[in-house]
C-alpha cells in the first residue's frame, strides 16, 4: 500500500518560541498559519504555501520559511514501497510569549 510522507522530526521544533521577533510582538502579532509542503523523495521540503492565513504576512512568510529550513520527512512510498514525492499539511499556532 502507499504511504504518505510523515515527519522524520519533531514538529513541534519547527516553529518555537525562540522564533518570536521583538517588533512582532510589540505589534500584538498572533494567529494560526495551515501550511502544505511539497515533499520530495528525498524526504526533503521542495516547496511551501500557505493553506489558511494568519491574518499577519510577516507570520505566514516565516512559517513557510521556518518548516521549509526546519522539517525533515520519511518520503512517502508508492504501492511498490518506492520514496515517491508526496505532500504534508499542518499549521502552526503563533502565540503571544508569555
Amino acid at each position: 500500500d502507499a504511504v504518505p510522507a510523515r515527519p522524520a522530526n519533531n514538529p513541534g521544533g519547527w516553529v518555537t518560541q525562540a522564533d518570536y521577533r521583538t517588533s512582532w510582538i510589540s505589534r500584538d502579532y498572533a494567529g494560526t498559519v495551515g501550511f502544505r509542503v511539497s515533499v520530495g523523495a528525498s524526504g526533503r521540503v521542495e516547496g511551501c504555501s500557505v493553506t489558511r492565513s494568519s491574518g499577519v504576512s510577516a507570520l505566514d512568510e516565516a512559517t513557510c520559511q521556518l518548516v521549509s529550513r526546519r522539517a525533515r520527512f520519511d518520503p512517502a512510498k508508492n504501492d511498490q514501497g518506492r520514496a515517491v514525492a508526496g505532500n504534508y499539511s499542518g499549521a502552526v499556532r503563533w502565540q503571544l510569549p508569555n
